[in-house]
């Protein structure tokens, strides 16, 4: 309908409330203002009658009264009209106390006006919020892609120039970027796989004692290659009132560390990475402190603070092309501190280095035994295992090969299982101190090997050596009886570590 053919009245209400848009989008609010518009001009034609009858002769009158009545039955009609309409929109049945109640009428044709503009805000926003969750995720996909060719592409093409070299020199340098791009690999799927757990909270923080000092100083010593890549040196600075010998989960605070000391190492070149320790209080048993770690490096602009902690994150797109990275070490690192009881902080200047801080509280351990630390320690010294005997139960040729090569080196006795089945009837014949157990394998999977076996032998440890890492199937495993896990592709030195606490000489 064009506005030259609008009450006055009610278009201005309509220039108010709708916009050219709501108009167009919606069919039944244009039938509705048809019929508000109706009503209008007829209440003003009832207005105009009735000042004209006072002054009218009867014979007037009588007209004018009738065309009255009709017009107010019309009204009745484009009265329930406008009731129908305001239903159909909002599904809000109408009750008037007065019939020629239309003021309310208009009212509630104004509130649902307002209540389908706000209505379609909130859709907008909903869509603006997934399309910007959809964009972050197609980011965090393409750079995790990168970041799994890169160290691939390096691995196949080496060994491609190995199998035509032939030289000694050759082979031990290729030999070393082989090992950087496969531990590249191997930190790149842990991290996944920790974020995965974090979110779906099945991450439990470990009470164990170890020297927290000692530990930092592995964590600096770790890094030394990585940091001369950069022309970088680390220090440590520790309080000498600092207490070292804690209680908590060394594993977890050695992955917040590293994590933060490697960001820092990445950001910053020709430059220094100080980790500094900071004893805060001593109090009932409990030690509080702070840890830094700060650079020299590009900075941070704080306004972008929150962004980098965020999921499939960075604070700038340009920053993960330029340095690597998927964005999941801080959100990592955010996350397993909310665990500790602690966050992270953050002071910094764009190309003025960062300082990345938090502050722990945890209980002091006053029987602290130093071997304990050997079993969490980055530079953990592999057992040797005398007269330890275990089955290994693998249907896979070269994961056996690889597996009893490593597994050899520590005097360890093996035998093989190539599938569920043959791993319980050599249970029953044979005695065997543990057994590392595949999940997925052909005649009989591992959760039916483990449940048979467990339904003769409760005590037997048995550790599912796996590469389904869904949570399902570990949750899966550990019901049927299965002691712990290790994912594949595992690290030499947690499998020892594995081993060794269950070997009893």
């Amino acid at each position: 309908m064009k506005n030259s053919q609008l009450n006055s009245n009610l278009l201005r209400q309509i220039n108010k409330y709708l916009t050219d848009e709501n108009l167009r989008n919606n069919p039944q609010i244009s039938d509705f203002i048809s019929v508000v518009n109706k009503t209008y001009f007829n209440y003003e034609k009832d207005s105009a009658m009735f000042e004209h009858s006072a002054r009218v002769s009867d014979k007037e009158y009588f007209e004018i009264n009738s065309q009255l009545k009709n017009e107010l039955s019309q009204k009745e009609v484009f009265q329930k009209q406008i009731t129908d309409s305001i239903y159909k929109i909002s599904r809000e049945k109408i009750q008037l106390e007065d019939s020629n109640d239309i003021d309310k009428l208009i009212k509630l044709l104004n509130n649902q006006i307002e209540l389908k503009k706000e209505h379609y805000k909130q859709l907008y926003s909903a869509k603006s919020s997934a399309e910007n969750a959809n964009n972050a995720k197609s980011d965090f996909l393409s750079i995790m892609s990168h970041e799994i060719r890169t160290p691939l592409n390096a691995i196949i093409g080496l060994i491609y120039i190995m199998e035509k070299e032939n030289s000694l020199i050759s082979f031990q340098e290729n030999l070393e970027v082989l090992k950087h791009s496969s531990n590249n690999l191997f930190l790149l799927i842990n991290n996944i796989l920790d974020f995965s757990k974090i979110e779906a909270g099945k991450i439990d923080i470990e009470t164990i004692p170890f020297n927290f000092k000692d530990l930092i100083y592995q964590i600096a010593k770790s890094q030394e290659l990585k940091a001369s890549e950069n022309l970088n040196k680390i220090e440590v600075i520790v309080d000498d009132k600092f207490v070292p010998n804690l209680v908590s989960d060394p594993l977890r605070i050695s992955q917040i560390v590293t994590n933060l000391l490697s960001n820092a190492i990445k950001f910053t070149k020709n430059g220094t990475v100080k980790i500094e320790i900071t004893q805060v209080g001593l109090s009932n048993g409990i030690c509080t402190f702070k840890v830094a770690i700060q650079d020299t490096g590009i900075g941070i602009d704080l306004k972008k603070f929150k962004l980098i902690f965020e999921k499939f994150s960075q604070a700038e797109t340009k920053t993960s092309r330029q340095f690597g990275g998927t964005g999941l070490g801080l959100v990592i690192t955010k996350k397993l501190l909310n665990l500790l009881g602690s966050d992270i902080q953050l002071e910094s200047n764009l190309n003025n280095g960062s300082n990345f801080f938090f502050t722990l509280q945890l209980p002091i351990d006053v029987d602290y035994n130093e071997n304990t630390l050997d079993f969490y320690s980055i530079e953990y010294k592999e057992k040797q295992m005398p007269g330890l005997k275990i089955l290994l139960v693998e249907d896979n040729m070269i994961n056996i090969k690889i597996a009893k090569k490593i597994i050899s080196q520590w005097d360890v006795e093996i035998d093989v299982a190539e599938n569920g089945q043959i791993a319980v009837d050599k249970h029953g014949i044979c005695t065997y101190d543990l057994i590392l157990m595949d999940l997925s394998m052909p005649i009989m999977d591992g959760y039916e090997a483990t449940t048979l076996i467990r339904s003769k032998d409760k005590n037997i440890p048995i550790i599912a050596l796996t590469a389904s890492a869904s949570f399902g199937y570990l949750e899966r495993a550990l019901s049927v009886g299965i002691n712990e896990y290790i994912i594949k592709p595992f690290s030499p030195k947690e499998l020892n570590m594995k081993l060794f606490k269950y070997y009893k000489p």
